[in-house]
């Protein structure tokens, strides 16, 4: 065999090796461009399709603020939450609500890593990674997962787990299935889901300061429930990221 060939050979063995290393071409999970090397695997077109939260936002629960001038939503006004703070990446609107629907619906689990770090930005720009002891997400109940094939919480979770290198635990389960929160009333949505979580067996959350994983925030009667289980067990505060959010409505 020639020299010629025998280079050639090895060229492309070691074009092959770099390709399965350092793939060129990574491509946008939403709709497949190419994008190069990103820290999140979208492009530009379609994070420019979210409405990030950026200010005018509730202090207590991140929710859009229909007053700029004032510093609470009207759901914190009228009622306080067990949770310290809230924050969420952006509007339940427009692109970030397609890109959930896809995510939990149409079964794009590759979309847990984008959005997962959309969340881990975040997290950097409003809380202190050193404040959580244990991170954590809403359980789905299982016929959920059957109809799924997982629970999109607990991927987000995960994800924000990697980037904050700390593990990422299911600390709570359901009592039983409830009708879907987001086909119910404000009032409707505390009272369907109250008593619906319990802590796992064996699980302490004594003393602990607990991140809480979910994807959307509507009235907050979700994570405000799964926060009083928390700190009546003990734990010494709650705060919550999630990936989208409303808009307040006086």
């Amino acid at each position: 065999m020639c020299k010629k060939v025998v280079f050639e050979i090895l060229k492309m063995l070691w074009e092959g090796l770099l390709n399965l290393f350092y793939p060129e071409g990574v491509s946008c999970s939403i709709c497949g461009d190419e994008i190069g090397d990103v820290e999140i695997d979208l492009c530009k077109n379609c994070i420019g399709e979210i409405e990030f939260i950026k200010d005018s936002f509730c202090e207590k629960c991140g929710k859009i603020l229909s007053d700029a001038n004032k510093s609470l939503c009207s759901d914190c006004r009228r009622k306080d939450h067990y949770f310290v703070k809230g924050r969420s990446v952006g509007v339940y609107e427009k692109g970030l609500k397609e890109y959930i629907y896809l995510f939990k619906y149409n079964r794009y689990r590759n979309l847990a890593a984008p959005l997962g770090d959309l969340m881990g930005i975040y997290i950097d720009r409003f809380f202190s990674r050193r404040d959580f002891d244990l991170i954590t997400y809403i359980p789905s109940h299982q016929e959920r997962i059957r109809e799924r094939g997982f629970n999109q919480a607990r991927l987000l979770a995960n994800r924000v787990g990697e980037r904050l290198n700390l593990e990422s635990k299911g600390l709570l389960k359901r009592r039983s299935e409830t009708i879907k929160q987001s086909k119910l009333a404000r009032a409707e949505r505390i009272e369907n889901i109250k008593g619906k979580f319990i802590l796992k067996d064996g699980i302490l959350v004594k003393d602990k300061s607990i991140l809480l994983v979910d994807d959307i925030y509507t009235t907050g009667a979700t994570v405000n429930e799964a926060s009083k289980v928390f700190l009546d067990k003990g734990a010494d505060k709650i705060q919550v990221i999630t990936l989208a959010t409303g808009r307040d409505v006086e």
